[in-house]
C-alpha cells in the first residue's frame, strides 16, 4: 500500500486535470493498494469524482 495527496497523484497521471481540484481536495491523502504504476486516468478520474463528491457535501448553500 502506498499513500500519496491526491495533488501528487493528479500531477503524476493527468497533470493537466489539476485546476479542477481545490486546494482543500489536493491536500487530501490517498492509499492506493497497488501502487501508483498501474493506475490510468480512468482511475484518477474516479479517484478525483470521490474526493469532489464528498467535499461537496459540507458544502451549505443560501
Amino acid at each position: 500500500m502506498q499513500q500519496i495527496s491526491l495533488e501528487n497523484l493528479v500531477q503524476y497521471v493527468s497533470p493537466q486535470w489539476l485546476h479542477l481540484l481545490k486546494m482543500e481536495e489536493r491536500s487530501r491523502s490517498i492509499v492506493l493498494r497497488n501502487g501508483l504504476q498501474k493506475l490510468n486516468e480512468e482511475d484518477v478520474a474516479e479517484i478525483m469524482e470521490a474526493v469532489i463528491q464528498e467535499y461537496a457535501k459540507e458544502t451549505l448553500y443560501h
